[in-house]
């Protein structure tokens, strides 16, 4: 396996491997034009085995653009313990959606 993965898993797209400063940049772009096609995306950190403080910057630009362009964006893995403690730090605390699981 990969030290990073983007796998679209039935329309819900799950991070694989380590979300980091390396592959930032590949990240946000993926995401950021999927967000240009699509009115929502599913985006599961379920399998993330090591978030920072670069990964989290992306969550965040992806939920303001998100935002700004009145789309949906769901992120799911709110059970990783690897990623829940930077989340909690910030105000994307509130990003993970309960009702659906990855």
């Amino acid at each position: 396996m990969m030290d990073f993965q983007i796998v679209n898993n039935k329309g819900v797209y799950e991070i694989h491997g380590d979300f980091t400063t390396t592959n930032t940049n590949e990240a946000a772009l993926y995401f950021s034009n999927l967000l240009d096609k699509y009115y929502e995306i599913v985006i599961c950190l379920k399998k993330v085995r090591k978030f920072d403080d670069s990964a989290l910057k992306v969550m965040q630009f992806l939920t303001n653009k998100a935002t700004r362009r009145s789309k949906t964006l769901f992120v799911l893995g709110k059970n990783n313990k690897r990623i829940t403690s930077l989340f909690n730090k910030t105000s994307l605390k509130g990003i993970f959606r309960n009702d659906y699981d990855c």
